[in-house]
């Protein structure tokens, strides 16, 4: 992402940006993570059809938080990384996607909660929809860095995306 100085001050500022907005992100899910592990301790949540897999996607925006702002360091650093904008949009909808799975997985883990985890249970929504907003922000402004090549991107990694991790 080397481009004319005007350029790099307006790079520079998008991916401060984003930064920025995953740190506050980062912040909801350390929050989240810890209510979510105390939930095992709680008889009607602790085997909870929906547990491990919202723990899981917890876990995930954790890493997609952690990988978006390796990426940014190591821009910030000049190292120079072949397909650099594919790494960065495909990072952000990674982090995308597992935002989708925050939601449904936490509704299925807390359906049966008893009434008196509910404040728990409201902490975490909260949390969740802040962790949400912020990816949804970060996103926002990687689209905006990259204007319409954002797109273009995103179809040429998609192929990428559908491969199962170990």
């Amino acid at each position: 992402m080397n481009y004319s100085r005007v350029n790099y001050e307006h790079q520079t500022a998008y991916l401060d940006a984003i930064y920025a907005a995953l740190e506050k992100g980062m912040a909801a899910k350390e929050v989240a993570c810890s209510i979510t592990t105390g939930f095992r301790t709680i008889p009607s949540m602790r085997a909870a059809p929906g547990l491990n897999p919202y723990h899981a996607s917890v876990a995930d925006v954790g890493y997609g938080f952690d990988s978006v702002q390796g990426t940014i360091n190591r821009i910030r650093q000049g190292e120079s990384i072949s397909l650099v904008k594919e790494l960065l949009v495909f990072e952000l909808d990674t982090l995308g996607i597992s935002a989708q799975q925050l939601s449904p997985n936490f509704e299925l883990a807390v359906k049966n909660a008893s009434p008196d985890v509910y404040p728990l249970v409201e902490q975490s929504r909260y949390l969740n929809h802040q962790m949400e907003e912020r990816i949804n922000e970060a996103i926002s402004l990687g689209q905006a860095l990259l204007g319409p090549e954002w797109d273009i991107i995103r179809m040429r990694i998609e192929n990428i995306q559908a491969i199962p991790r170990l």
